[in-house]
């Protein structure tokens, strides 16, 4: 059957669109050719829809303000994008990205409590290395304030430059998306931070005092971490199972999660992946550990393999928080009232360094892969370590003292005997 002629018109032109069976009308496709000489078409379901998009297409090109309608959309879609607001595109950014949990806790809290108050409702496209200036110098200023109002040392700039990182890793995100040319985070040394805490190596006294000072149900994790050197993380999601103590002088501990920083039902329970695949390890513990474990198997811990070695006081996994405030407590008894709980681990690494352990077992110990990582826990830290290079430094001199003053008196000696 012949088509039947397309109706005319000034400009365009309408083709009804049927249903695979030649009946019913189902929409229009209305074309025309453009000031390109090339045909441009669109369908539509009503045949109004279709006139008044051809009408407005001859509008354009008789005002001289046509360009191709794929080229026009695709511009209307990218204006689209780029009118979101950054608080928006933080959120879509974080989610998109393959983080850890713990990473991702981390971005989300620097976003909720540091930067959203003051960018979030700014258009992505609209900010200014200006606006980051201005937002960056004004919370170093607040976080120095709060710290001197609740008498903490520091300035805080370590939340500063956390909260930094996190901005400028979305502003490059929304760069490599095309969102934006160019990233406006460029405070001058707003990455470039040394963080003012100095790593603290116990003493064997220290440790012994800190194990009698921590709750009954933490105590064991002082010796523990303090000679194993196990994260904060891989301590709290230790299960029955990971400990092999049968033999002491052969006593293990399995490291295979971590507890991670989810929230679940109200409460932090989630046990993850570790946080590289070289931190998946046994490592040994010394044989005079393991009766304290012994013990606290015994006594704080519940029946069967997969019960949780250090718990929280009602029960599941113990958040970070709860084991800083009991650290706190006992370091400050101590008069250490600047060692972070990840000191033990350090602790730990140093003690090992110094009894003679390689990088690659001190790598093993402590799950890295990095070499240069493992080569930090090995300095003896602070004045110690200088006041003992010192010390090797003038044995070389003394030795070599003595030796030229036992070589004068023989000569000497020998010159007499003449």
């Amino acid at each position: 059957m012949a088509r039947k002629p397309l109706r005319k018109r000034r400009f365009g032109e309408l083709e009804p669109r049927k249903s695979p069976d030649g009946g019913e009308i189902t929409g229009y496709r209305a074309r025309y050719t453009g000031p390109d000489l090339k045909r441009h078409a669109r369908v539509f379901v009503d045949k109004m829809a279709a006139e008044t998009w051809l009408n407005a297409e001859r509008m354009l090109i008789d005002r001289s303000e046509w360009i191709p309608p794929r080229e026009r959309d695709r511009q209307a879609r990218i204006a689209k994008q780029r009118a979101i607001t950054f608080g928006e595109w933080a959120r879509r950014s974080v989610a998109g990205k393959r983080l850890r949990p713990s990473t991702v806790y981390r971005y989300e809290r620097a976003l909720e409590l540091r930067v959203l108050p003051v960018l979030g409702d700014v258009p992505l496209s609209d900010l200014t290395r200006l606006d980051i200036t201005d937002w960056y110098t004004g919370l170093v200023t607040d976080l120095a304030a709060e710290a001197k109002k609740a008498g903490r040392k520091g300035d805080g700039r370590g939340a500063a430059f956390s909260a930094y990182q996190v901005v400028s890793s979305i502003l490059n995100d929304a760069v490599d998306h095309e969102l934006i040319e160019v990233s406006p985070a460029k405070v001058k040394r707003a990455l470039q931070y040394d963080a003012m805490h100095e790593p603290v190596v116990l003493t064997a006294e220290q440790m012994w005092q800190l194990h009698e000072l921590m709750p009954d149900y933490l105590a064991a994790m002082v010796p523990l971490a303090a000679t194993t050197g196990l994260r904060n993380g891989e301590l709290r999601a230790l299960q029955r199972r990971h400990l092999d103590l049968r033999d002491p002088l052969r006593a293990v501990v399995m490291v295979r999660g971590s507890a991670k920083n989810e929230k679940v039902s109200g409460r932090y329970n989630a046990i993850g992946e570790t946080k590289t695949k070289a931190s998946v390890r046994d490592v040994a513990i010394p044989s005079f550990v393991v009766p304290i474990l012994e013990e606290h198997l015994r006594e704080d811990v519940q029946g069967g393999p997969d019960a949780l070695v250090f718990t929280a006081r009602r029960g599941g996994i113990m958040h970070a928080s709860v084991l800083e405030r009991n650290w706190a407590v006992a370091r400050a008894k101590v008069g250490l009232g600047d060692m972070h709980i990840h000191d033990l681990r350090h602790t730990a690494l140093t003690w090992a360094a110094r009894s003679g352990a390689t990088l690659a077992e001190l790598m093993a110990i402590a799950g890295h892969k990095n070499p240069t990582i493992a080569l930090r826990y090995q300095h003896i830290g602070g004045a110690e370590r200088r006041h003992a290079i010192a010390e090797r430094i003038g044995a070389m001199a003394t030795d070599e003292l003595a030796a030229r003053r036992a070589l004068k008196t023989k000569e000497s000696e020998a010159a007499s005997g003449d």
